[in-house]
């Protein structure tokens, strides 16, 4: 059986780990946020250049003669 201290150790060093798992995980969070709005910038400039290219191009208009 464990002894008060050695117990004592153990939760401390589990709450240690929690405290890093818990940075990690937020700067996962962080990491993930930053692509999704990556990825709908980029998503959205793929609809813009879409678009762009589905315009018929106007034909130059001839130039008047004197």
């Amino acid at each position: 059986m464990a002894t008060a201290k050695q117990l004592e150790n153990n939760i401390k060093r589990k709450k240690q780990k929690l405290v890093k798992l818990e940075k990690e995980i937020k700067a996962e969070q962080a990491a993930v946020a930053k692509l999704e709005k990556e990825l709908a910038a980029a998503i959205k400039k793929e609809e813009v250049a879409a678009k762009a290219k589905a315009k018929p191009k106007a034909k130059a208009k001839a130039k008047a003669k004197k």
